[in-house]
């Protein structure tokens, strides 16, 4: 099966339809994906934080799911989704670089996520 088929058949699943003729569910999670970007930002800025950053993280990634699985075939086509994906992947590498390098490299990849993020609700 490929991406594409795979992307039709999440958006022909009955809760992808619902959630797209929702007039609220889109609003209610694009809220929640955000919050949990602020909850995890807030958290790196405090290096004591480990459980909190995790929480945020987790609900970031529960929401995005959420929000991927409301229009997959608009994310499949978006090359901006694209972006983010693979900026997100650097991100995950960037736990593999020393400490002080890491923070710079990990701010400039998130405000690059961000930005692309906005990139797929406009393109």
């Amino acid at each position: 099966m490929s991406l594409q088929a795979l992307c039709q058949w999440i958006q022909a699943t009955q809760s992808s339809t619902a959630l797209r003729e929702s007039t609220w569910d889109f609003t209610i999670l694009s809220s929640l994906h955000v919050l949990g970007i602020a909850w995890f930002g807030g958290a790196v800025l405090f290096s004591v934080m480990r459980t909190w950053k995790l929480i945020g993280l987790a609900w970031m990634l529960l929401t995005g799911a959420l929000l991927f699985w409301l229009e997959p075939l608009k994310c499949y086509n978006s090359g901006s989704f694209r972006i983010k994906l693979l900026l997100l992947l650097l991100l995950a590498c960037t736990a593999f670089l020393p400490r002080k390098f890491a923070r710079f490299a990990s701010l400039l990849l998130w405000a690059a996520v961000i930005l692309a993020s906005q990139g797929i609700a406009f393109f």
